[in-house]
């Protein structure tokens, strides 16, 4: 990846199109330059300070005290286009969507157009708003909020654990079926809680139900490790636990009290892990 940081006012003493400062900052051609932008890699300062935003149409007219960066990876802009997700469960102010696995949730610096969150925004045609995370190799359900108050809302009950989630994970190694057992080592420095019960065994492999009090990074798969019974598939963490099918973790259900209605909603993934 190289990285363009651009004074416009090197280039340009009056208001000019954005393209035409990328290109005399990078001799990279206008169509490659535009492709770049639309998929998320121009970010936008106005007048060099303030908020940087990301800047999608190379015809906007850029003034000389201002910023732009491009991040330019063309390996990572090549990459195919998310096209087609499916959404559960929406209201006007948040959506139950279903990520399968190897999507980005989020975009990058250098691009969005293969996350899940690009295209909601699409799809919807206005700005969409983060509420969790899910690991890039991870299938399963994720809230995105529609709007700034929807997203802060439900993100406040994920901090005040008032939304249940589960999942499902094949480990490595037979376990009994119906132990059950909590994980409390911390990671990071930081408090964090997995409670998982087995539900089958064989084939050397166990099926897990888990669920989460915290939400460290990677908290399910690093704390299954640590106890010797590794993701399948985690090509992170593990040892004998490769495959060439990914990584055998399910966001599988979430439920919660909905902060608008008051109704209660549950949601979950038709499909179901299995020790083959």
């Amino acid at each position: 990846m190289r990285t363009y940081n651009i004074n416009v006012s090197k280039y340009f003493t009056t208001k000019t199109k954005l393209g035409e400062v990328l290109q005399k900052s990078t001799s990279l051609s206008l169509e490659v330059l535009s492709d770049a932008a639309a998929k998320g890699a121009v970010w936008f300062q106005k007048a060099g300070k303030g908020k940087i935003l990301r800047q999608r149409s190379t015809d906007v007219l850029v003034a000389p005290e201002d910023k732009v960066t491009l991040y330019y990876d063309p390996r990572v802009l090549s990459f195919p286009e998310l096209t087609e997700a499916k959404c559960l469960y929406e209201t006007p102010h948040y959506g139950i969507w279903l990520k399968q696995a190897g999507v980005l949730p989020q975009g990058t610096q250098v691009s969005d157009h293969t996350s899940l969150l690009r295209f909601v925004e699409i799809e919807k045609k206005k700005e969409a708003y983060l509420v969790h995370r899910l690991d890039r190799e991870t299938e399963g359900l994720m809230i995105i909020g529609y709007s700034s108050e929807g997203a802060g809302k439900l993100s406040d009950l994920f901090q005040r654990n008032k939304i249940t989630k589960t999942y499902q994970a094949i480990v490595k190694g037979e376990m009994e079926r119906g132990h059950r057992q909590t994980i409390t080592d911390s990671l990071d420095g930081k408090e964090a809680i997995t409670h998982f019960e087995v539900l089958a065994n064989g084939k050397g492999c166990s099926l897990l139900l888990i669920k989460i009090d915290t939400g460290r990074l990677h908290q399910i798969r690093r704390h299954l490790d640590i106890i010797g019974y590794p993701v399948m598939g985690d090509p992170k963490y593990g040892k004998g636990n490769k495959n060439r099918e990914g990584l055998k973790l399910l966001a599988k259900s979430l439920n919660f009290i909905d902060p608008w209605t008051r109704q209660f909603v549950e949601m979950s993934v038709e499909t179901d892990l299995s020790i083959n």
